[in-house]
């Protein structure tokens, strides 16, 4: 949290193995950074499912999304906190007593974005449009 003082954040919380939600909500990132340019904050995904999505995972999918997109995750520990400090819900579905790999995370789906002192500023719900988060944006 403190590394990203000084600049505004938008910040996902969300897990690579993530089948179609969080993919459509970093498209949507993708967009806001665009029509914003220079203006955009800097956008942060951060990772729900620390034991799947190590930082090798991360780099693999991250090349999927712009490049200005940083991925973060932490221990167990560091990575529930950081979503409790948010309030984002996430639940981990039922696991295939086949493969213990195998499984999806329940989770929020809401952009947050955070001044520059770190202090939350608004959020956004799935269902806001790219062009209604980049002109929200630009009234901070």
């Amino acid at each position: 949290d403190a590394s990203f003082h000084g600049s505004y954040v938008l910040l996902y919380f969300g897990f690579s193995r993530c089948p179609d939600i969080c993919p459509s909500e970093l498209l949507k990132v993708q967009k806001v950074l665009r029509l914003l340019g220079d203006e955009a904050p800097t956008p942060l995904f951060v990772s729900l499912d620390p034991r799947r999505d190590s930082l090798r995972q991360l780099r693999v999918y991250a090349k999927d999304f712009d490049e200005r997109v940083r991925f973060l995750v932490g221990t167990p520990a560091q990575c529930k906190a950081a979503a409790k400090a948010y309030r984002v819900y996430s639940s981990i579905g039922a696991v295939d007593d086949e493969d213990d790999d195998d499984y999806l995370i329940d989770h929020s789906i809401v952009l947050y974005l955070v001044g520059p002192d770190g202090k939350f500023l608004d959020f956004f719900t799935q269902a806001t449009p790219a062009d209604a988060i980049a002109a929200k944006i630009r009234e901070h």
